[in-house]
């Protein structure tokens, strides 16, 4: 059985490799020389899922937005397809000659090419929606670098304001991506760097506004050091919101090059 990375991955791929594990369990019972029965029925349930499968893949694919989805989609369709059609070809084969070897190669080619195949699609799908969360952490990495210039309470109003709704909605979605990990080690990391960047958050906007009214009050030195504080939160905040990225694709091959 495959590895399942995520909760929906899961629910979608058991099923499927269920089905193909049956085909294969009965070209096992066959290979002593005894005859193959007759596999309409189980092809039939292969088809029909490998068919309702891509068409929500091409639904999918056809309304996204996502450029490296629309160009990877197409090739998991058309090895999940031609699998299929191994199937139907030595189901049809095997009820002339039920001895067929040539049917029982085909029969196993199809199985497995639809199994990896709808494993491509499903992993395919899921690292499109990591990237949503990507583009939401890079967000807030961007704007963090603004911490730094901010010099008055007005600033302080405008940064906090800004910053607050890229922060709840990357929270949400981490938050949402650790539910769905089946991998526990991953989700733990996930949910301590979450943990860290709301108190850190928290930190830095009461760091900054010490700073502020610091400089009002004419304490330069002090401020100085306040101002190395808040370096040292923006990048330990940095830092956090990376290992989001990391953490967040497991199966995937760091194509992105994020570290933790």
């Amino acid at each position: 059985m495959p590895v399942f990375h995520t909760k929906i991955i899961e629910s979608i791929l058991e099923p499927v490799a269920q089905q193909v594990s049956t085909l294969i369990i009965l070209h096992e019972e066959a290979e002593d020389g005894k005859a193959m029965p007759d596999l309409a029925l189980p092809v039939q349930a292969v088809g029909a899922a490998v068919e309702n499968l891509v068409k929500v893949g091409r639904e999918t694919a056809s309304s996204s937005k996502d450029q490296i989805l629309k160009q990877e989609m197409p090739l998991a369709f058309k090895r999940v397809e031609e699998s299929s059609i191994f199937l139907v070809e030595a189901s049809q084969i095997l009820r002339r000659d039920p001895f067929s070897s040539e049917a029982r190669k085909k029969l196993i080619d199809g199985a497995r090419g639809i199994l990896s195949g709808t494993s491509a699609l499903l992993l395919t799908f899921d690292e499109a929606e990591v990237r949503k969360i990507l583009k939401v952490c890079r967000g807030v990495l961007e704007y963090l670098s603004v911490a730094e210039i901010v010099e008055s309470m007005e600033e302080l109003v405008t940064f906090v304001k800004n910053l607050t709704p890229g922060i709840t909605e990357m929270a949400k979605k981490v938050e949402g991506r650790i539910e769905e990990l089946t991998h526990q080690v991953h989700a733990d990391m996930l949910k301590k760097s979450l943990t860290a960047v709301k108190a850190m958050s928290t930190q830095l906007i009461t760091a900054i506004k010490t700073f502020v009214l610091t400089v009002q009050r004419g304490g330069q030195n002090i401020a100085e050091a306040q101002n190395t504080e808040i370096m040292l939160l923006v990048k330990c905040l940095l830092r956090s919101v990376r290992s989001y990225e990391y953490y967040s694709t497991p199966h995937m091959k760091r194509k992105e090059g994020t570290t933790p």
